[in-house]
């Protein structure tokens, strides 16, 4: 009988592929379009009343607790709901970002045609208006687990679940040397990551004055299971070593004979002693851990906040232009190599404070800014011709006004029906 550890690797092994496709989900917050105050689940016209007209109208209910609809599909699409109310839709897997983005408006466009004239979706990394105790927990099994557990690990875990909103994309990799490769990268490039989609200029009703509020917030959630696994840039960190983190995480429950058993601390490792974890269980053990870059049987960059339409697609522009790309791939490897774990984590804690810090990269001292600049450049050159424009678009964009959340920032103290504006309509024309 194989090991759980042994069980995990033949799971990633599983994963590989040959294709280049991307995996993108958008999360979003369902709001009312005057005042931006969220709408919960079972109030009039909030989630569940929204979840069941698109079942009426198609979609297919994919999972349910006590009739309350949390996940569904369509034509290889999803929606889903976050803890604290968050709409998040999630695309088929696609290698085109027109493709992507066509996608993404198709759906986008099906969930508001049964939204109210007061209702809209907006994209941000953190909620603008309602406070994070008036939003209530929707009603989930695994949820509430992960929330009282995870309130006593950190003092912004609460925030996490309930507050924030993110996009995340998953990639592909062809064998174990193309994954070591490639999640080295993804963990070197994933501060930058959140530096260039910072969306998150409120916190609890007031300017965040700092940046990358996600970022803090995942810091002071439950550092054991976030963040960036020991040993990433040992060179060769590869399947048996994510296996590794994952062993020593605490899935803090498990489905057993279809009921749900609570492990507090107990490890995975601890737990496999006594029981032989089945495919199902190996998926949950993987998904309750929440690293900046995830593996499953992909490989899932988490660091970007949501951002307004059509920036959010940049997000993926940049991942495919960087990763798919072999030339920038090993360029970035190369670089990577001359960084260890502590470095990372410092260059993270700088973010947070400055947009303007300077770090040691290959036997010199760079600017932060210098290296992003050529990092989208990089990545706008990874691209097919046709899918560069919205890349360029936003890179442009950001020369002038540094980041979505120092721009907001700035239209909220000047006046808040031009920062509601810019968050419901993006393209920050105002």
């Amino acid at each position: 009988m194989k090991s759980t550890s042994e069980k995990l690797i033949n799971y990633y092994c599983n994963g590989e592929k040959k294709s280049k496709l991307l995996g993108v989900e958008f999360e979003h917050f369902l709001v009312n379009r005057d005042t931006l105050i969220s709408y919960k689940y079972f109030e009039k016209n909030g989630q569940n009343e929204l979840a069941n007209k698109m079942i009426n109208s198609g979609w297919k209910i994919d999972y349910e607790e006590n009739d309350h609809i949390l996940n569904a599909s369509k034509d290889g699409n999803g929606f889903s709901f976050e803890p604290g109310g968050q709409v998040e839709i999630s695309l088929k897997p696609l290698e085109n970002i027109l493709d992507i983005q066509k996608e993404y408006l198709k759906v986008k466009s099906e969930i508001e045609s049964f939204l109210n004239y007061d209702q809209v979706l907006i994209s941000l990394g953190y909620h603008p208006v309602t406070k994070i105790d008036d939003l209530p927990l929707l009603p989930k099994e695994r949820y509430a687990f992960m929330y009282d557990y995870l309130s006593t690990k950190g003092t912004l875990a609460r925030n996490m679940m309930k507050g924030t909103a993110s996009t995340q994309i998953s990639i592909d990799y062809e064998d174990e040397a193309d994954f070591i490769k490639k999640y080295r990268v993804a963990n070197f490039l994933a501060p930058f990551i959140s530096r260039i989609f910072d969306a998150s200029p409120i916190f609890e009703n007031e300017i965040y004055e700092a940046n990358n509020l996600r970022v803090k917030i995942w810091d002071k959630t439950d550092i054991s299971r976030c963040k960036l696994p020991k040993g990433v840039f040992d060179e060769k960190f590869g399947y048996s070593s994510y296996a590794d983190f994952i062993m020593k995480s605490t899935p803090l429950f498990l489905k057993v004979d279809s009921k749900v058993l609570t492990y507090g601390n107990q490890t995975v490792e601890s737990i496999s002693k006594k029981l032989d974890l089945n495919k199902e269980q190996l998926l949950h053990v993987s998904s309750m851990v929440f690293p900046d870059v995830r593996v499953k049987q992909f490989i899932e960059i988490r660091t970007a906040d949501a951002i307004p339409y059509p920036f959010n697609l940049a997000v993926p522009s940049l991942i495919k232009g960087i990763l798919y790309s072999e030339n920038t791939l090993e360029k970035y490897y190369n670089i990577s190599l001359n960084f260890k774990d502590r470095d990372i984590k410092n260059i993270n804690d700088k973010i947070k404070l400055s947009y303007d810090f300077d770090f040691r990269c290959a036997n010199e001292n760079i600017s932060c800014q210098f290296f992003i600049n050529q990092l989208i450049l990089d990545a706008i050159s990874g691209l097919d011709n046709d899918e560069r424009v919205i890349l360029e678009s936003f890179n442009e964009w950001l020369q002038t006004n540094r980041s979505v959340s120092e721009y907001l920032k700035i239209l909220y103290k000047d006046n808040f029906d031009k920062f509601k504006y810019a968050v419901i309509n993006g393209g920050f024309n105002v």
